[in-house]
C-alpha cells in the first residue's frame, strides 16, 4: 500500500545498520533463556485507520532476519478517532477520575518544536497543524509540549488541551536567513541531545508513547574539520542518531517527524552544500518514524497521526535461546491486502535481572514518566484554600480496580506545569486500608499534574496520573473549592471515586469570602453531560465554621434513582440577585 507520508531514503537506511552495529558495548553479552518476547506496532486501512481484526496468521515477525511464532495478538485501544466536528470536543463528559487501565488512560503525545529551525513569520503553518491535531485528540489524551534546541518544556503531560492550544501560540520562529553548515550541524546535535534526554525519561513504559519531532532541516553525520584534523565543536557522529534510536525502542516510542516547510522547494536551503532533510531522514530512520510533510499535507497533517494511533496491535512472540541482550533488527509484516505496518526497526531485548530491577517503588513510581499497569488503579484529586497564605491543599484519593485488593504503599506527588516536582506526600500504613486511601499536600495556587503510585502484597505496580486546577472558582464577591462526591459513613463524609449501589449520594463543597449575614444561592445539579439540562436540582445546606470566612456547603443526589452510566455534578452558588458560579465533577455510577 502507498501512505500518503513519505518515505525513508537509502541515507536513513544505512543510519539504521550503523546505529544496530554500534549497540551498546554489552549489547551480546547474556541470553534471555528464550523468554518470550512483546512487539507493538500499528497496522493501518486504506481509511489511515487501524485495521481490525487481525489474526495471528495474518502477521509476521522477524528478529535479525528470523521468523518467530506469534503466540498471541490483541488490539488495543488507545483512543477515539477524530469527530470530524472541530467542536464536538468541547462539550464531551470528562473523566470521572484518572486510570491506567490502558483503553481508558488515553495516549500520550510528547510534541518537540525545533523553533531554531525555521524563520520569525513563518510559525502560522505549525499553529494552525497544531491547533487542529489538538482538536482531533479524546479528552483523555495526554499531551506535552516542549521547544529546542534550548526552549525546554513548555507544558507537562496533560489532558487540557487548551493549554496546549495556547502554548503553542506563542512558539515562534527563531532561526536566521541562510543558517550556515556549521550552525545547522550545532543545532542538530543538541536538539538530538534533547530528544535523548526525554526518551531516557520515558524508558521503561508498558505501552507505546508518541513522539511528534517539529523540525524544518537537520544535517546528518558529518565532520566539521578535515579528517586529519581534531573533531570540532559541531562534530555530528552517528552515534548520535543510534543513541535516540535506542532509547526510542528502550521508551517503546513510536516517532513523527513533521516538516513544516520544504527549504529546498522555497529556496531558503542553507547557503552551503548542506543537505537540510539528511537529518531528518536519519532521525526518521533510526527510530522507524513517519515522515509528515506538511507543505503538501497541509494542516490536516497532524490529524491525521491523531487518526492513525487510535489503537495499536501488542503481539507476544517465541523466544529463543540464542536471544542476547540489546538492539535487535526488528521487521514486521502484515499479509491482508491494503494494510501498511508501522513499527520500531529495532526490538530491545533485556536480561531477566534487568526487568526484575525494574521494580519500583510507589516514591521512585511517582518521579518517573512510566507507565505502570499490573496494580489496576483509580485516583482523583480536589483542591481547596489551605490558609490566610493562599496555598492550596490538594487531596489525592487513590483505589485499587479489584475488589479485596488494598495498597501496601501508597505515595503521591504533584508537578508543576514545567515539570518540576511541587510537593509529595507518602501514605502511613495505618491509612492504607481506607477505601479510598488518601494523601494531602500544599502547594501555591496553580496548574499540577497529580501522580499516584502504589502497590499490593503481591508486589504488582500500578500509577495513575491527573490534572489538577488548585485554583478557587470564582463567583462575584466568592470562592469556591472543587466539588466532592461521597457518602455518609459513622457520622462523617467519605468520599468516592466510584459508586454502585449507594442509594444516595453526598455532595459537598467550601466556600470562601462570604460576609456575616449575606444571603448565599446554593444548588447541586446532575446532568448528562456539563452544559446539559440537569436530570434533577437540589437545594445545598450551608453551615458556618470556625473560620468566619469558611463555610461549608453540601446536598444530597438520589444515586439509586439513576441508571448506571457517567454523570457530571454541577455545584452552582452565588449571592441572591447575582449570576451563580458553578463547579463540575464528573462521576460514575457502575452498573
Amino acid at each position: 500500500m502507498t501512505s500518503r507520508f513519505a518515505g525513508v531514503s537509502r541515507a536513513a537506511a544505512v543510519a539504521l545498520a550503523i546505529a544496530l552495529w554500534l549497540g551498546e558495548p554489552s549489547a551480546r553479552s547474556q541470553s534471555t533463556a528464550g523468554e518470550p518476547l512483546t512487539v507493538d506496532f500499528y497496522a493501518l486501512g486504506a481509511d489511515g485507520a487501524a485495521a481490525p481484526n487481525l489474526t495471528t496468521a495474518e502477521i509476521a515477525i522477524k528478529i535479525d532476519g528470523r521468523t518467530r511464532t506469534v503466540q498471541s495478538l490483541r488490539l488495543i485501544k488507545q483512543g477515539n478517532a477524530p469527530s470530524g466536528d472541530p467542536m464536538a470536543l468541547t462539550t464531551v463528559l470528562p473523566p470521572p477520575f484518572g486510570t491506567n487501565n490502558v483503553a481508558e488512560f488515553g495516549r500520550s503525545f510528547v510534541v518537540m518544536i525545533d523553533d531554531e529551525s525555521f524563520r520569525p513569520g513563518r510559525e502560522r503553518a505549525i499553529h494552525t497543524a497544531v491547533d487542529a491535531f489538538i482538536r482531533s485528540l479524546s479528552p483523555t489524551d495526554r499531551v506535552s509540549l516542549w521547544t529546542m534546541p534550548h526552549g525546554g518544556m513548555k507544558v507537562d503531560l496533560t489532558r487540557d488541551h487548551d493549554r496546549i492550544r495556547q502554548a503553542v501560540q506563542v512558539v515562534v520562529g527563531r532561526g536566521v536567513n541562510r543558517e550556515s553548515g556549521p550552525d545547522m550541524a550545532c543545532r542538530t546535535r543538541t536538539s538530538l541531545e534533547v530528544i535523548d534526554g526525554v526518551l531516557t525519561g520515558m524508558a521503561g513504559g508498558e505501552g507505546p508513547t508518541l513522539v511528534m519531532v517539529v523540525t524544518s532541516s537537520m544535517v546528518g553525520p558529518r565532520r566539521d574539520n578535515a579528517p586529519n584534523m581534531p573533531p570540532g565543536p559541531c562534530e555530528l557522529p552517528v552515534e548520535h542518531f543510534a543513541r535516540v534510536g535506542r532509547d526510542a525502542a528502550s521508551a517503546r516510542a513510536h516517532f513523527f517527524v513533521v516538516q513544516p516547510e520544504d527549504l529546498v522547494r522555497d529556496g531558503t536551503a542553507p547557503a552551503t552544500n548542506e543537505n537540510p532533510l539528511e537529518g531528518i531522514e536519519h532521525l526518521t530512520g533510526v527510530t522507524g518514524g513517519t515522515l509528515v510533510p506538511l507543505a503538501r499535507l497541509g494542516e490536516d497533517g497532524l490529524a491525521m497521526v491523531s487518526r492513525a494511533t487510535t489503537s495499536y496491535y501488542s503481539a507476544v512472540i517465541a523466544g529463543s535461546a540464542t536471544d542476547t541482550e540489546g538492539s535487535h533488527i526488528l521487521a514486521v509484516d502484515v499479509s491482508r491486502a491494503g494494510v501498511k505496518v508501522r513499527s520500531r526497526p529495532t526490538l530491545l531485548i533485556r536480561k531477566p535481572s534487568d526487568v526484575k530491577s525494574r521494580a519500583r517503588t510507589p516514591a521512585e513510581m511517582i518521579r518517573v514518566s512510566d507507565a505502570f499497569t499490573a496494580l489496576q488503579m483509580r485516583a482523583s484529586g480536589v483542591s481547596t484554600l489551605n490558609g490566610a497564605d493562599g496555598t492550596m491543599r490538594i487531596v489525592a484519593a487513590a483505589e485499587p480496580v479489584e475488589p479485596g485488593v488494598t495498597f501496601k504503599a501508597l505515595s503521591a506527588a504533584l508537578f508543576d506545569s514545567r515539570g518540576r516536582l511541587a510537593a509529595q506526600s507518602h501514605v502511613a500504613d495505618a491509612d492504607l486500608q481506607s477505601t479510598p486511601a488518601m494523601a494531602a499536600l500544599i502547594v501555591p495556587s496553580g496548574t499540577y499534574r497529580l501522580r499516584v503510585a502504589g502497590v499490593d502484597a503481591n508486589g504488582r505496580a500500578g500509577a495513575v496520573d491527573v490534572n489538577i486546577d488548585a485554583q478557587l472558582v470564582s463567583s462575584g464577591s466568592l470562592k469556591l473549592s472543587s466539588l466532592v462526591l461521597g457518602v455518609s459513613r459513622s457520622g462523617g463524609f467519605q468520599p468516592r471515586l466510584q459508586f454502585t449501589n449507594e442509594i444516595s449520594a453526598i455532595g459537598y463543597l467550601e466556600i470562601f469570602g462570604a460576609a456575616p449575614g449575606a444571603r448565599v444561592a446554593a444548588f447541586l445539579e446532575v446532568a448528562a453531560s456539563p452544559d446539559a439540562a440537569p436530570i434533577l436540582r437540589t437545594p445545598l445546606t450551608i453551615e458556618a465554621t470556625s473560620d468566619p470566612s469558611r463555610f461549608r456547603a453540601q446536598g444530597a443526589i438520589p444515586m439509586g434513582a439513576l441508571p448506571p452510566g457517567d454523570y457530571v455534578a454541577r455545584a452552582l452558588v452565588g449571592l441572591e440577585g447575582q449570576s451563580l458560579g458553578q463547579v463540575l465533577k464528573a462521576f460514575r455510577k457502575a452498573g
